[in-house]
């Protein structure tokens, strides 16, 4: 991976992490519904107009091409999320979503598209093991109905990852801005009917408002325009590892915005999950 890519996959993690800031805060008040239907939404009218603005063209991918899409890599994942939250801490829930890459990698491993060599599966564990750690001080532990959670993250995870395969395979040619742009409002028009058996419960303020804006612009056009650029200059796999640098910065970003403690054991895990990640992103046998 370039060092240009590098910086581009840490940016990107570090966008999706600040979006968790974000939806802490809206979520009450807005619901999962509601609020994944905003910022794809907003994320999406926004890379439409530079879209507009650049003159760029869709060429021959038909529209329910970037709806699906739009599932598989918004609207489903933010949903599943959102409902393992109910069942699961934040730590559980980071945890189990990190395995996003290995799902990836057994995607374009099983269909021929990438090689599984002894480098990249152990830089896999290690990642998910520094994962656990930078989150332990938050707590893993499952109760009640949690399984039902972790299973949430899981299906959530994998569809995220095969959106990434999708993307890489079904979109090649097209320019990243353009399959940003395609795949937030596809996200929108699919959610939007949701709307109606989930209404948000309130109240709107204005704090919630700028909330929801933070998380268009920022989590849903400027994320998921550096997410489409990496797949299309790497591949859906190394992109995939973005997922392992989510907690990372989700930690950084509760210590940084909201006064959360950073433990000595959660900057362990941080630097865990750097070691396996070079492995990840340099996979030599």
């Amino acid at each position: 991976m370039s060092r240009r890519s590098l910086a581009i996959l840490i940016g990107c993690g570090a966008v999706f992490g600040l979006s968790f800031v974000f939806v802490r805060a809206a979520v009450p008040y807005l619901g999962p519904v509601a609020l994944s239907l905003g910022r794809t939404l907003i994320g999406g009218v926004l890379l439409l107009a530079v879209v507009r603005a650049r003159g760029l063209k869709r060429g021959d991918v038909p529209a329910w091409r970037f709806a699906l899409l739009g599932v598989l890599s918004a609207a489903a994942p933010f949903l599943l999320l959102s409902i393992a939250t109910t069942r699961l801490n934040a730590g559980t829930t980071a945890v189990v979503n990190a395995s996003s890459p290995a799902f990836a990698l057994l995607i374009e491993v099983t269909a021929g598209r990438e090689r599984l060599s002894r480098r990249r599966l152990a830089g896999l564990v290690t990642c998910m093991a520094g994962v656990a750690l930078a989150t332990a001080p938050r707590g893993l532990g499952i109760s009640g109905d949690g399984v039902i959670g972790v299973v949430t993250v899981l299906l959530g995870a994998f569809v995220f990852a095969y959106g990434g395969s999708y993307a890489g395979r079904g979109f090649a040619g097209v320019p990243p801005l353009v399959v940003a742009a395609g795949q937030q409002l596809g996200a929108a028009a699919v959610l939007a009917p949701l709307l109606v058996l989930s209404p948000p419960p309130g109240p709107f303020t204005v704090r919630v408002a700028a909330d929801v804006v933070g998380l268009g612009v920022l989590g849903s056009g400027l994320a998921y325009l550096l997410f489409y650029w990496l797949i299309d200059h790497e591949g859906p796999v190394r992109t995939a590892s973005v997922n392992l640098l989510v907690p990372v910065f989700g930690v950084l970003w509760g210590f940084l915005l909201l006064g959360e403690p950073l433990s000595p054991v959660t900057m362990v895990g941080i630097g865990v999950i750097v070691i396996g990640l070079r492995w990840v992103l340099h996979p030599l046998s």
